[in-house]
């Protein structure tokens, strides 16, 4: 007998096609880059370009749609909502405070690291002689594209800091909206600074409900996040999978 494919869940079907439709944006981005790098450059006179206006409504729309409690996102984006938590009345909560530690260490090694980077590629943007606002471009294009590579494919966050077990459980999903537009935000332009404090606003909203709701983050109170209620399927394309989960 041959052996069934496995149906692909509603989720499944959205992100593989965001999923494509930012691999052709990046693609995009990198051939003009190659051929006419003048065309990324949104700080000059001449006014923003048509792949430049792409990639900015691209990336601002994927973050205004973490907003949206009844967007087609995963489970993983919509538990900081009401509606995207199904609570057990009887979850341990000395268990759900350490659970919350652990994820806060993990997160706070993933903003030291990213933050130390992209702060280190702003300085090199300010120096002048090394990244132009058109390598800025790319590497948004590029962490645009990575937003999905992580939730689809392979997690360097997940496996290497954060150990939790999918991106359903993920406690810093929301993250990837600032992380996307994190390159852009030395360069006092309104191009780059809207696409960077929109990620933020999307970051602020996430944390506050975190805080304030940290039930609706943990699967042991939030029965929705377990594997056994799953309808995202997202972790199928994953190969490898944390030591440690939580």
């Amino acid at each position: 007998m041959r052996p069934q494919i496995p149906v692909l869940t509603p989720v499944t079907r959205h992100y593989l096609m965001d999923f494509a439709l930012r691999a052709g944006i990046f693609l995009l981005i990198g051939i003009i880059y190659l051929a006419a790098p003048e065309q990324l450059d949104f700080t000059a006179s001449t006014g923003l370009t048509l792949p430049l206006i792409l990639l900015w409504a691209a990336v601002f729309c994927s973050m205004a749609a973490q907003l949206n409690p009844k967007s087609r996102l995963t489970r993983g984006c919509l538990k900081q909502y009401p509606t995207g938590c199904q609570l057990t009345a009887d979850y341990d909560k000395d268990a759900l405070a350490q659970a919350v530690k652990q994820q806060n260490r993990g997160a706070a090694k993933v903003a030291v690291l990213w933050l130390a980077v992209n702060l280190f590629i702003g300085l090199l943007y300010h120096w002048g002689s090394v990244l132009r606002a058109a390598e800025l471009v790319v590497l948004c294009a590029f962490y645009y594209l990575c937003d999905l590579i992580c939730v689809l494919f392979f997690c360097p966050f997940q496996f290497f800091l954060m150990n939790n077990r999918c991106c359903v459980n993920c406690r810093i999903f929301a993250w990837g909206s600032w992380m996307m537009a994190s390159p852009l935000m030395t360069v006092l332009h309104w191009y780059a600074q809207s696409l960077f404090w929109m990620g933020v606003v999307v970051l602020i909203c996430w944390e506050v409900r975190f805080f304030r709701h940290p039930e609706r983050f943990w699967h042991g109170s939030n029965l929705a996040l377990r594997c056994d209620n799953c309808t995202d399927r997202l972790c199928r394309y994953k190969k490898l999978t944390p030591k440690h989960p939580i």
